[in-house]
């Protein structure tokens, strides 16, 4: 079953070459000298499987962890506060999710904050990125509306029409703000409820706020289209949903 790892062939033949192989009987006698040949053989392959499994598991992990920066932290008051973010961020989330994805911090890197996460699973990456991605859209969207209120102020209109026009966007980004989660629960979640609803339009407006007080989610991974379910931090204010871009596709 070995025979395939080209990095035990070594050990391999030695055994395969050895008195082990010599008879078919269910029991043997060895002298020393063979006995230690096998031995030492044997002791090598453990080393090297054991080596090949840690190997693995930290390949897996790193492939299904994100790398988060924080955004500024001056002491432990604001540190807790941006971890209860993150904590409505991510880990609430991937509980309604239900595809078997946790949180565990792996590592942190000093200067600017990073965080190494692993979170279980491809299907957790997955709808980190997709939050990641809801969250860009609507701090792009909430951005317009301000530029937009700001502009309405120097026309000098009228303060009913002025709330109308300024509901009017609340309305607007309330209902972009349910489609992107609607659609990350259709593509995500295992099951649905109003409640895992409204948990993750408070996950996206919570990641949005992170974004744009400096923190940037990216999978630790080096996989291309893994990264492509992140948003760009580079280029934020190009961002568009991908429920606009599904409807033009049709």
């Amino acid at each position: 079953n070995l025979e395939g790892i080209e990095l035990l062939n070594k050990e391999i033949n030695i055994l395969k070459e050895s008195a082990l192989f010599k008879d078919g009987g269910d029991i043997d006698y060895f002298e020393p000298v063979q006995e230690m040949k096998i031995k030492n053989a044997v002791n090598s392959l453990k080393v090297g499987l054991e080596f090949l499994l840690r190997y693995s598991n930290q390949i897996e992990l790193h492939q299904n962890s994100i790398n988060i920066k924080l955004p500024e932290v001056e002491d432990f008051d604001s540190l807790s506060r941006v971890s209860k973010d993150f904590k409505l961020a991510i880990d609430i989330p991937l509980a309604d999710q239900n595809h078997g994805g946790s949180v565990k911090i792996v590592t942190a890197d000093s200067g600017s904050i990073w965080l190494t996460v692993s979170l279980g699973t491809a299907a957790a990456v997955n709808l980190v990125g997709g939050i990641c991605w809801a969250a860009a859209v609507i701090r792009k969207k909430n951005a317009e509306a301000k530029i937009f209120e700001a502009h309405a102020k120097t026309l000098e209109i009228k303060n009913d029409m002025m709330t109308t026009f300024v509901e009017a966007q609340k309305s607007q980004l309330q209902n972009i703000l349910d489609s992107e989660a609607k659609q990350i629960i259709e593509n995500h979640y295992a099951e649905n409820s109003d409640q895992a609803l409204d948990r993750l339009k408070l996950s996206i407006q919570t990641v949005s706020d992170l974004i744009d007080r400096g923190t940037k989610i990216l999978p630790a991974g080096h996989d291309v289209e893994t990264k492509k379910i992140f948003p760009d931090y580079s280029n934020l204010n190009l961002i568009e949903s991908t429920i606009r871009q599904l409807t033009e596709g049709k």
